[in-house]
């Protein structure tokens, strides 16, 4: 068990895809691509929430303090139960992100009741990440909420911006069943095929070039949630089938 934790800022924006493929290609001379799989690889994620979406909902109302607990793979969109993950908290104050992480086995960071189990042998470092999980747990009874899945290229900013990190995702997809990472299922497009989220991730502040960067292509930021989107999506074909039935 190990344990990371990233405190940065995250800016987010909405391209289409011409546009995404002409950003990439401008960016590559300031960038370097992330050294998974040449840049680019699978990221997929299973949310937990409230029963009646307590985290959805905080985001939706612009609560300046929000938290979001997953168990996130890369690489591909299913593992078996064995295969190590990330289990992440993910915090947001204001426009700082901060994330809690450590890495178990699927099948143990999936099984929230039992993290009492990892305590005993856990270091002095892990041991608040296990403490916050369980207690997020218990207060708001924390259950499987819906499995968001993505296609990320990833860069990193050179030696006079070592904090940076720029991302391109693209094929958008989630689902509200059959909510396991040890199953293939179906997912849906929570945003258009032909749509990217890009998203810069810094400590300090952005770098003049890449201001110019989005400025040139006239790029502006949006506030979507992944989480967010996939719950809206899934919901509204939901209720699409129930009319048809």
């Amino acid at each position: 068990m190990r344990i990371k934790t990233i405190k940065r800022r995250e800016l987010k924006y909405l391209l289409p895809w011409e546009q995404y493929q002409e950003v990439v290609e401008h960016l590559a001379d300031y960038l370097t691509p992330d050294e998974h799989s040449a840049g680019s690889y699978t990221v997929t994620s299973l949310y937990f929430d409230t029963e009646d979406y307590k985290a959805y909902w905080d985001k939706i109302d612009g609560q300046r303090f929000r938290r979001k607990l997953r168990v996130r793979i890369y690489g591909t969109e299913t593992t078996s139960a064995d295969v190590t993950c990330f289990v992440e908290i993910k915090q947001r104050l204001d426009k700082t992100i901060s994330k809690r992480r450590l890495v178990l086995p699927y099948q143990t960071a999936i099984a929230l009741d039992a993290y009492e189990n990892l305590l005993s042998d856990a270091s002095v470092d892990d041991r608040p990440v296990l403490e916050e999980i369980i207690y997020l747990r218990d207060v708001f009874q924390l259950q499987p909420a819906c499995i968001v899945s993505y296609q990320r290229l990833a860069f990193n900013g050179g030696p006079y911006e070592p904090d940076l990190r720029v991302t391109f995702d693209t094929q958008l997809k989630g689902r509200i069943h059959e909510l396991s990472l040890t199953q293939a299922a179906k997912n849906h497009y929570f945003a258009p095929p032909d749509w990217c989220i890009m998203e810069v991730k810094i400590n300090e502040r952005v770098p003049y070039w890449l201001t110019e960067v989005i400025g040139t292509y006239g790029i502006t930021l949006r506030r979507i949630s992944k989480y967010c989107a996939t719950l809206e999506a899934n919901q509204a074909i939901l209720n699409r089938q129930r009319i048809v039935a």
